[in-house]
């Protein structure tokens, strides 16, 4: 994909706070919906729909990237490809039926949903309207094939946006095409095959904003033709219950693909796998102003984490769409000593000392570049930080004297106190708030509550190494809460829990995520208790 590193510099991760398309669709189809899924990180169980949304996708676009063999006719060029089918569909539905299975939380029967025959047809449809592409490249005697980062080929090296962080012991591929005097079928295939996410390349492959409150990652660009189409892969047949998103995920795509490049996008289009659809949307995004008023009212939207929450949607949607909740479907814990309800961890403190030491951008534990400094009281000192990229850019502002910092997340990394600013801290020299003392942070905390969601993700970093985050959500009666685990902090007890299953965490660390508490397991000092089912 044409991809870019964020304006960070050196963090590829998903932030939570950028806008983007999925976020945008969720919070114009339902404002609770979106606040519960992005800001509070609620989930349902994983369908077979969801993991083979992935699946089929990633399959189409393997087999775009095969180079055709030399043919004489556009019959011989069907007859290659559809050949490449039952390979990859077999592929994909093994790999589908694994993550399904291995998955922490799921729901319904993965083989009622799902077989060779039904994915070898939504792959030959996708096929079908890629070959329109290469027959259309034909008859028009060729198009456009040499750009700076060229569409991912098997034949050919990955495009890395920071090669000197990909694994340099891998040995690629480097076969490039030779293009006859007069257009070939196997000259149109290689013309008309589009940009898609290369599976080689660990790295997300997205278009950051240059003022980084906005990022999207496209399914397929076609650009043979001197224009700039944008595709969006649906496994779909177009009439689903999130078929009419379809025009505002794509216009936020053109948007921000203008914002990014120097050519616009010239076109839309949805790419139904189920019954091979080619939905042309109109271009027509919104202005930036308008992108960006969104994005500030989902900034300002009240962090409550009371479950259910106040004003739940009127719908009769699946149990697990959590604005439609009523009553949690699990009874609350008897909390008891020494944990505390949610609503006890204080979430903003004020603090008196001395500025010192700024630095950064640098990357926090979650690899986003943020601004830091120190702050001193007596023998004190303790790491001031952004709690998300941008999230404080006046923090170098403030003179390096005797100051107050007023609404502060207290938090804890390795062992160590550290104090979170965002949209809502400041940095004054005067305050009638009452201030806490650097040597009386709180870092930690005691809870108890039932399990209502969890997940594992697992991946690769650019550099070939894999990477592991856990995380699931406690109920205390009242409210919620987010824990997380990375890597070797993720043990057996903690990969055994469920939704329903009563968990007691002691000595969590507090961390802060879009100014929500968020409990961190070290392995070093928390001890995580599965209590009992409900």
């Amino acid at each position: 994909m044409p991809a870019q590193i964020p304006p960070e510099a050196q963090s590829i991760g998903r932030a939570r706070g950028r806008l983007s398309a999925s976020s945008l669709t969720s919070f114009l189809r339902c404002q609770n919906e979106w606040f519960l899924n992005y800001r509070i990180g609620l989930r349902g169980p994983l369908s077979p729909h969801q993991v083979m949304g992935i699946e089929v996708e990633d399959a189409l676009c393997s087999i775009l990237m095969h180079r055709c063999p030399s043919i004489t006719s556009f019959e011989e060029l069907v007859e290659w490809v559809i050949a490449l089918v039952p390979e990859h569909a077999k592929s994909a539905l093994n790999k589908g039926r694994e993550t399904f299975e291995n998955s922490m939380w799921n729901s319904g029967v993965f083989d009622d949903h799902f077989d060779e025959e039904k994915i070898a047809m939504m792959l030959t449809n996708g096929i079908n309207l890629q070959l329109e592409e290469v027959k259309n490249c034909y008859n028009s005697g060729g198009g456009i094939h040499e750009f700076d980062v060229p569409a991912p080929c098997w034949e050919n090296p990955p495009h890395f946006t920071q090669p000197h962080k990909a694994n340099s012991m891998v040995v690629w591929k480097d076969n490039p095409h030779n293009f006859s005097d007069q257009i070939t079928w196997q000259d149109a295939w290689e013309i008309a095959r589009p940009w898609v996410k290369d599976p080689r390349n660990p790295e997300p492959q997205r278009m950051y904003h240059k003022d980084r409150w906005a990022s999207g990652e496209c399914d397929l660009v076609l650009r043979w033709d001197g224009k700039i189409r944008i595709i969006d892969i649906k496994m779909g047949d177009g009439q689903g219950a999130f078929a009419s998103s379809l025009d505002a995920q794509l216009n936020f795509y053109a948007w921000l693909w203008n914002e990014t490049h120097d050519i616009s996008c010239d076109g839309l289009e949805g790419w139904y796998l189920t019954n091979g659809l080619r939905k042309v949307v109109e271009v027509e995004p919104l202005k930036t102003e308008e992108y960006r008023s969104i994005h500030d009212k989902m900034k300002s939207w009240d962090c409550d984490n009371s479950l259910p929450i106040a004003s739940p949607c009127k719908s009769e949607s699946q149990r697990f769409r959590w604005c439609c909740v009523t009553e949690v479907p699990y009874p609350a814990p008897d909390i008891r000593m020494p944990c505390e309800p949610l609503s006890s961890i204080p979430s903003r403190v004020s603090v008196r000392g001395s500025l010192q030491g700024a630095w950064g951008p640098l990357p926090n534990h979650y690899g986003e570049m943020v601004l830091g400094a120190m702050i001193k009281s007596g023998d004190n000192m303790v790491t001031l930080e952004e709690s998300q990229p941008g999230a404080f850019p006046a923090m170098h502002d403030a003179e390096q004297n005797e100051v107050i910092i007023t609404g502060a997340l207290p938090g804890v990394w390795r062992g160590q106190p550290r104090l979170y600013l965002d949209e809502k801290s400041a940095i004054v020299t005067e305050s009638s708030n009452t201030l806490t003392r650097l040597g009386m942070l709180r870092t930690k905390a005691n809870v108890e509550g039932v399990v209502i969601s969890c997940s594992k993700r697992d991946g690769k970093r650019a550099d070939g190494r894999p990477w592991s985050m856990l995380s699931f959500h406690i109920w205390d009666g009242e409210r919620v809460a987010e824990v997380v685990a990375f890597g070797s902090a993720i043990n057996g007890t903690m990969l055994s829990i469920r939704p329903g299953v009563i968990v007691r965490l002691i000595s969590a660390e507090l961390g802060w995520r879009e100014g929500l508490v968020q409990l961190r397991i070290d392995s070093r000092v928390t001890r995580t208790e599965i209590i009992t089912k409900t």
